[in-house]
């Protein structure tokens, strides 16, 4: 028993110390107020926390089997539940796979080229990628990104298939093997 109220007397003791150390440091303000009375609640807390356990017979005991009788057992519930799931992980994929494209092309624009088609396939338990495909351009003007600008088409002539050197090639593949841990094997450079 004196074991308990000198464990009680160090709690509140320690507390004590807590609050007045947090109220040094508060600025001057309208939160001050705020902030003393949530400091106010924990000593208060910290005070009662050994009555309230004596009342409840050791723990603060709830008791969640009578709400769990109107959820877990019906079908709507569960159906709804694991829509929830597909629902949350399908978007946290999503984003993460839109993210990363968008990672992907601020890369690219910064070697200098203008990422025109991106396809990856991506190992979601390990965050491995497995493969890019990417087609890009040379960047015209990087100075001014609202020109837009179109090749001349000649009726009859076949367009280049690859204007952009094995130099460039190798140094996004190299840029891309660095940032993302892939394999320059598994990268396809085409370009426009």
């Amino acid at each position: 028993m004196i074991k308990n109220i000198s464990s009680w007397a160090e709690q509140v003791i320690i507390a004590m110390i807590i609050a007045t150390i947090l109220e040094m440091i508060l600025p001057k303000g309208n939160s001050k107020k705020y902030i003393k009375m949530i400091i106010g609640i924990y000593i208060l807390y910290t005070i009662i926390s050994p009555v309230i356990t004596l009342f409840n017979g050791g723990d603060i005991k709830i008791d969640y089997s009578k709400y769990n009788n109107y959820f877990a057992n019906t079908d709507e519930y569960k159906m709804l539940e694991e829509k929830i799931n597909d629902i949350s992980t399908n978007s946290i994929e999503n984003t993460y796979k839109e993210e990363l494209k968008k990672q992907i092309q601020n890369d690219i624009k910064d070697i200098g080229f203008n990422l025109e088609n991106i396809d990856f396939e991506i190992n979601l338990d390990s965050g491995e990628i497995n493969y890019i495909n990417l087609t890009i351009n040379e960047l015209k003007n990087q100075n001014n990104e609202n020109n837009i600008y179109i090749n001349k088409v000649k009726i009859g002539e076949t367009k280049k298939q690859n204007t952009i050197s094995k130099q460039d090639i190798e140094k996004i593949k190299e840029n891309l093997k660095n940032k993302y841990g892939i394999d320059s094997e598994k990268i396809t450079i085409n370009s426009m």
